[in-house]
């Protein structure tokens, strides 16, 4: 058997990593160019914290409560086609809301109701398209694999707040979810021209539950990756739940367009996407955990310096500091529980992962309560603490993770 070549030059010729890496970074774009427009759309009708938290909520809600059961049937399905389904259902709902937007018929209800349905698909990414990613590259090639995957992510994160900010100031709701329609299909069609053969796998005469459960038995028994996922809960829980309140904060705090906050929330995007890169060279096996936790807590803690100023271009430069702490916990993020979880359970360990990031929705009502409450800035302040606070004791209790 040919040796593979390793390392990212490797990557950008290979036709099929381009695919997959190209799903991701339109499946991302979209996801944060929504959730821009959902967050000030929902603000401006109704100047309520806790209701943009919501629809944050309802997008994320469905990793929680399905992550394993997508990642037991990634197992038995054909990934392929499981992401060919969630790429054209993206595709018709938002299509679906940019006509109610264009006809002024656009409720809150059906906006929440399309924010879960599309993060029910989205749900599948951990279990599926990068599943169907790390088999495609090899273990020679993960770490870069994954790092350039992190890198695009935290680029959409550039581009989807800016264009979400953009087209919700040109043309409302009906340009952003139409925009994102068109991109969703796109996704789509890349999809269907992939070219991949998913691992022969024994008949299963187990059950669905069964499968499920044995995975869980797995992860029991392995301290440093029941650590993994709990670093995994922490950042989601008192991290990320930030971009909920970006809206808010922008308009309370700072006083600024939808344009500026979109910008905001995009330069935490551009620090991310640099420290990415960098990774996709730096990142050995050996430095994945330290990676991990030491980008976790860089990014707690710029939360906590960015929720206690109160002048804009600061702001932004915290928030681009943050984004290398993102870049280091979202990378090893996948490429620590691919690299480490046996093969014939890999989908149902990565269905698992999703669950724990599935935990921001509790994160983001339990910001948008404090919000409602404190203000956006010290409700931040107030869950940046919490995380470093449970960090911390993490890192005492399974030593593991700072090996």
């Amino acid at each position: 058997m040919p040796v593979q070549p390793v390392g990212v030059m490797s990557l950008v010729v290979d036709r099929e990593f381009q695919k997959l890496w190209t799903i991701g970074v339109l499946m991302g774009a979209m996801r944060w160019l929504e959730m821009l427009a959902i967050g000030v759309w929902v603000y401006a009708e109704t100047a309520s914290p806790v209701l943009v938290a919501l629809m944050t909520v309802l997008r994320m809600l469905p990793m929680a409560m399905f992550g394993t059961f997508t990642g037991a049937i990634a197992d038995r399905i054909d990934r392929r086609l499981i992401l060919i389904g969630c790429m054209m259902t993206m595709a018709a709902v938002t299509a679906l809301l940019s006509m109610l937007a264009w006809f002024e018929m656009l409720e809150i209800w059906q906006v929440g109701l399309g924010a879960f349905i599309n993060g029910l698909c989205w749900s599948t990414d951990f279990p599926v398209r990068r599943t169907i990613l790390g088999e495609s590259v090899g273990q020679g090639r993960l770490g870069p694999a994954m790092s350039m995957d992190s890198a695009s992510n935290n680029a959409t994160r550039m581009i989807g707040p800016l264009a979400g900010g953009a087209l919700f100031a040109a043309v409302g709701m009906t340009g952003a979810y139409a925009v994102a329609a068109v991109f969703y299909a796109l996704a789509g069609l890349l999809s269907i021209s992939l070219i991949y053969r998913q691992a022969k796998r024994p008949p299963r005469s187990t059950k669905l539950f069964a499968d499920i459960g044995e995975g869980i038995a797995y992860l029991r028994k392995n301290r440093a990756l029941m650590g993994h996922l709990g670093v995994t809960i922490i950042v989601n829980l008192f991290a990320f739940p930030y971009a909920a309140m970006a809206p808010v904060v922008g308009s309370e705090t700072f006083s600024v367009s939808p344009v500026l906050i979109g910008l905001m929330m995009a330069s935490e995007g551009a620090g991310a996407f640099v420290g990415a890169t960098m990774l996709a060279f730096l990142a050995t096996p050996a430095r994945f955990r330290r990676i991990y936790v030491l980008g976790s807590g860089l990014f707690i803690l710029c939360i906590l310096l960015f929720s206690l100023v109160d002048i804009y271009g600061l702001a932004v430069l915290i928030l681009i500091v943050g984004g290398f702490g993102i870049a280091g916990f979202a990378a090893m993020q996948s490429a620590i529980m691919f690299s480490e979880a046996p093969p014939e359970i890999r989908s149902r360990l990565m269905g698992v992962l999703s669950v724990c990031i599935g935990a921001g929705p509790i994160g983001v009502m339990h910001v948008g309560w404090l919000a409602s409450m404190l203000g956006g800035s010290t409700a931040l302040a107030v869950i940046a603490v919490e995380g470093l606070i449970a960090l911390a004791v993490l890192l005492v209790c399974v030593p593991e993770l700072r090996r």
